[in-house]
């Protein structure tokens, strides 16, 4: 008896380890999909839209062939903002769209991102009308606790400006650097992404201060924004803080520091035609 007893429990433990040492199968689609994302957001940090675009665009292919509604969603947010880095807004609205269009099978958050992306690249073509359209569905699915709710009162600040309301910008952006997604804290605690829409905040404050002829507040806001974009490495952000600088001191008098300022403007603006260039 107990010769078998112990026969039996070295096959048990034999037939543990064969079932340990067999693998999950690798789904290669999956795999494809995953390692072409990875790529993409890699090219996309060191400034490649051609490689971006390139890998994003395969993810995209993989997902659709997948029937996987969530994952194509996500690579088409990301080709959007690809577009829009590259001065191609129509195909960054294109593609948001055809997210919007599935928005009945995303999630929440999904779709409070694509209509916030949507508001944005609205507004960087100058319709107030449309992105409120986008905020008012945004808003409707964010409350005042969700991670997404400082971006959209930035946006909101963004469409007060183009609608050429700068006091009511003005207040929008102060209210939104102190809500708790964008608020700065002692030791820092902003993620990377919320710092970001910190700076946007900031930089909606010093277009608004320089509308209203506030420009020493102008100044203070857009250096503040500088600060936090040139940390990120947002180079086209950087741009326009350098420009808002430029401007601010130069309405204050203070030709030497408007020209340095103006100076590095044109250099960023030159080397982003140079980086993107190829991407057009």
């Amino acid at each position: 008896m107990t010769r078998r007893i112990a026969a039996f429990l070295i096959a048990a433990a034999a037939l543990a380890l064969a079932a340990c040492a067999q693998r999950p199968p690798v789904n290669a689609a999956v795999t494809l999909a995953q390692a072409s994302s990875q790529r993409g957001a890699q090219a996309f940090a060191r400034g490649d839209l051609v490689a971006a675009q390139r890998d994003y665009a395969t993810a995209l292919h993989v997902h659709e062939s997948l029937g996987d509604t969530p994952g194509r969603a996500a690579a088409l947010l990301s080709l959007a903002r690809i577009a829009a880095q590259a001065g191609r807004p129509a195909d960054a609205l294109a593609a948001v769209d055809q997210v919007l269009a599935d928005q009945a099978v995303l999630d929440v958050p999904t779709q409070v991102t694509a209509h916030g992306r949507a508001a944005a690249l609205h507004l960087s073509q100058g319709d107030a009308a449309k992105a409120d359209g986008h905020l008012a569905q945004a808003s409707a699915l964010c409350s005042a606790a969700c991670p997404d709710a400082g971006a959209l009162a930035v946006l909101r600040a963004r469409s007060a400006l183009v609608r050429q309301q700068p006091d009511t910008a003005m207040q929008i952006a102060t209210a939104a650097l102190t809500m708790p997604q964008l608020a700065a804290t002692t030791p820092p605690t902003l993620q990377a992404e919320q710092n970001a829409e910190r700076a946007n905040a900031l930089r909606v404050q010093a277009q608004a201060g320089a509308a209203l002829g506030r420009h020493q507040a102008a100044a203070a806001s857009a250096a503040a924004a500088l600060e936090l974009d040139r940390a990120l490495g947002l180079a086209d952000r950087v741009l326009l803080d350098l420009q808002l600088l430029a401007a601010a001191h130069r309405a204050l008098g203070s030709d030497a520091q408007a020209q340095q300022y103006q100076t590095l403007a044109d250099r960023a603006e030159a080397a982003s035609r140079s980086l993107r260039g190829s991407a057009q």
